[in-house]
C-alpha cells in the first residue's frame, strides 16, 4: 500500500470520529450541592430584614413626661433685712440693729405659715408708713394679722371685702366719742359704765360694739393692753392673744382675740390715745365671727 492510499484511509477515520463526536448529545451536568455555609447566611439574611413598620391603627407608647422641679422658694432673712435697711436714714443705729435682730429669728424658715409671713415681709418692706419701732406698720396689719390666724390653726377668710363697703354697712361718724367707724346699719349708742358704748347685731349673730373708755394709765404695751384687757374681759382674758401692734403719730392701736369659756369668740381692735381708749369688739358663737375687715382697720380718730 502506497502512502497516499495510508493518508487517504487515515483521513477518512479520523473525519469518521470527528462525526461521531460531533453527534453525541452532550451530558447534562449535576445542580451544584448547597455548600454547608449557605443555611447560615440565610438566616443571618433574615433576622438583618427590617420589621415592618407598625399598623396605623396601633398607638404608639409614648414615655411621660418628665416634671419640672418646683422653683425654689425666696428666703425670708433678705427680705427682713431689706426692710431693716430702710430705716438707716432716719432711726437710730439701735433701733437699726435691733430690726437686723428680729430678722435672725427667720432662719431657718418657719416650716408653718412660710406664705403668710413671706406676704407680710414683703408689705413690710415697701410699706411707706414703715415706724423706727419694732412693729408692723399700719398698712400691713392684716397681713400680720393672717400669720396670727394661721399659727393659732385658724382657717382664713377666703371671702373678701368688696371695694368700699359690705352691702348692709354704713360709715359712722361719733361727733360724741370723737371716731368714725364702719358698722352693719342700724347702730345705737348706749351708755356703759365707763363711757357710751355704740352697738348692734348683724343678720349673721355677731354683735360689734365700739366704746369709748378713759385713756390707759401706764404707756401703751403688750403688758398695759394684758392687763386692761383682763379688767374688761373677766375669764376670757384667760386665753386672749395679742398681736401686730401699731404705733402712729397721735395713737396705738392692737389685735386682740380670745376664746371664752361660754363657747363664744371675742375678736377686736384696741385704739389707745392720750385722752382716750376705743375698745372695738365683735362676738359670736366659737367660729362664727363675721366679716371684720372694714369694722377694725377703717376706724379713725376724728376732732370733736
Amino acid at each position: 500500500m502506497t502512502w497516499r492510499q495510508g493518508f487517504g484511509l487515515g483521513f477518512l477515520f479520523f473525519g469518521a470520529l470527528g462525526v461521531a463526536c460531533a453527534g453525541a448529545p452532550a451530558s447534562a451536568e449535576a445542580p451544584p450541592q448547597p455548600s454547608a455555609s449557605a443555611e447560615p447566611v440565610a438566616a443571618a439574611a433574615d433576622s438583618a430584614a427590617p420589621s415592618p413598620p407598625p399598623s396605623a391603627s396601633a398607638p404608639l407608647a409614648l414615655a411621660p413626661p418628665e416634671e419640672a422641679p418646683p422653683p425654689p422658694r425666696p428666703a425670708l432673712v433678705p427680705i427682713c433685712l431689706a426692710k431693716c435697711d430702710k430705716l438707716v436714714s432716719k432711726c437710730s443705729g439701735p433701733q437699726v440693729e435691733s430690726c437686723r435682730l428680729n430678722c435672725t429669728k427667720y432662719e431657718p424658715p418657719p416650716s408653718e405659715c412660710r406664705d403668710e409671713v413671706h406676704a407680710a415681709l414683703e408689705c413690710a418692706r415697701d410699706a411707706r408708713d414703715l415706724t423706727c419701732a419694732n412693729v408692723a406698720p399700719e398698712s400691713c396689719a392684716r397681713k400680720f394679722q393672717a400669720i396670727a390666724s394661721c399659727i393659732a390653726g385658724e382657717a382664713p377668710k377666703v371671702a373678701k371685702a368688696p371695694a368700699g363697703l359690705p352691702e348692709g354697712w354704713e360709715h359712722v361718724t361719733d361727733s360724741a366719742g370723737g371716731f368714725l367707724v364702719s358698722l352693719p346699719v342700724g347702730s345705737t349708742v348706749k351708755a356703759g359704765p365707763e363711757g357710751p358704748v355704740r352697738s348692734v347685731t348683724a343678720a349673721d349673730g355677731t354683735a360689734y360694739s365700739v366704746s369709748v373708755l378713759p385713756p390707759l394709765k401706764d404707756k401703751p404695751s403688750n403688758k398695759s393692753f394684758l392687763l386692761f384687757l383682763m379688767k374688761i374681759m373677766g375669764r376670757c382674758s384667760d386665753k386672749v392673744k395679742l398681736d401686730g401692734m401699731i404705733e402712729k403719730a397721735g395713737h396705738t392701736s392692737i389685735h386682740y382675740a380670745a376664746h371664752c369659756p361660754d363657747k363664744t369668740d371675742w375678736n377686736g381692735m384696741i385704739y389707745a390715745s392720750s385722752s382716750e381708749l376705743v375698745l372695738l369688739s365683735a362676738q359670736a358663737p366659737v367660729g362664727k365671727v363675721g366679716l371684720t375687715e372694714p369694722f377694725f382697720y377703717e376706724f379713725e380718730f376724728k376732732s370733736r
